[in-house]
């Protein structure tokens, strides 16, 4: 491979990384999910659908929480690979990530992770923050105490919070 295009590859794989950061960013500071039927279909799912189901079904992952930053290396992993989409359906695929396979810990994770994972908003990630410098969290009951966190969500998400 010749210096320029060495280049312009790494140079692309960096955009496309920054590209998926920003689509988080955008996920967790921006968009929050909205209340829906179980009729109704899930958009974020048809982009997940859209965007992933063009290689492989979405068998792979379902059910397979990991971290964050281990999303991060897939996505950037088939990102290299040729997946792409919309900025639409990028935004939707982290939403349906952090919503459905990802793990937090509310002893180290960021604000925009405990945004997107917990369905909180900004202002009570922050508490969350606060809460845990002073006292480490230790159980869900302590989770739940805090104000703004909707207790059906802890308990639907129970299995992929960590302390």
């Amino acid at each position: 491979m010749t210096g320029s295009r060495r280049w312009y590859w790494r140079w692309g794989r960096c955009l496309t990384a920054m590209a998926w950061v920003l689509a988080a960013a955008v996920a967790c500071c921006w968009l929050r999910p909205e209340a829906a039927s179980a009729a109704d279909p899930d958009p974020d799912l048809e982009a997940v659908q859209a965007v992933c189901g063009r290689c492989h079904t979405i068998a792979v992952f379902l059910n397979k929480p990991r971290s964050w930053n281990r999303w991060n290396d897939v996505f950037a992993d088939m990102t290299q690979r040729g997946a792409n989409g919309t900025d639409d359906q990028l935004v939707g695929v982290t939403r349906y990530f952090l919503r459905n396979l990802t793990y937090v810990n509310l002893n180290t994770s960021p604000a925009e992770e405990l945004t997107g994972v917990l369905g909180i908003g900004d202002d009570v990630a922050q508490d969350i923050i606060a809460r845990r410098q002073r006292r480490r969290f230790e159980n869900i009951a302590q989770l739940r105490a805090v104000p703004g966190v909707d207790a059906a969500i802890v308990e639907q998400r129970k299995g992929r919070i960590l302390f």
